[in-house]
C-alpha cells in the first residue's frame, strides 16, 4: 500500500493564514462594537448595569463561537480554548441576565471541560 502525503504549497498556506487573521480582526471589531453599544445603551438608560454585563458576556461568547464556526467552514485550525471561553461567556451571560442567585463560574468551567472531554471520546 502506497502512502500519499498531500502538501500544501506556500501560497495556499499564506492564504489560509491571512484568512485566519481577517477572521480574528473581524472578531475584535465585533467585540468593540458590542462594548461600545452596550455602554451607549446603559448611558441612555435602556439597560441597567447587570443587563449590560450580561450582554457583554453573552455577546463575547457568541462572537468566539462564531469565529470558530467560520474556521470550521473554511477548514482552518479551530481553537478549543476559544470555544470553551465562548461557551462559558454565553452561560455566564445567561446566568447574569436571568439573575440566577447561586450560579458558580467554577461549576460552569468544570461542566465545559467535561463536555470537551466527552466530545474528544466520541470523536475517536
Amino acid at each position: 500500500m502506497v502512502k500519499v502525503e498531500v502538501m500544501m504549497d506556500e501560497k495556499s498556506l499564506l492564504a489560509k493564514h491571512m484568512l485566519n487573521l481577517k477572521l480574528i480582526k473581524l472578531s475584535w471589531a465585533l467585540f468593540f462594537i458590542l462594548i461600545g453599544g452596550s455602554w451607549i445603551l446603559e448611558s441612555m438608560n435602556r439597560i441597567d448595569n447587570t443587563q449590560k454585563w450580561a450582554l457583554i458576556y453573552a455577546g463575547s461568547g457568541v462572537i468566539l463561537i462564531l469565529l470558530n464556526g467560520l474556521r470550521i467552514i473554511w477548514k482552518l485550525n479551530v481553537s478549543k480554548f476559544t470555544i470553551g471561553l465562548g461557551a462559558l461567556g454565553v452561560l455566564f451571560g445567561a446566568a447574569k441576565y436571568y439573575a440566577l442567585p447561586e450560579f458558580s463560574i467554577w461549576a460552569a468551567v468544570v461542566l465545559i471541560i467535561g463536555i470537551f472531554m466527552l466530545f474528544e471520546v466520541l470523536k475517536k
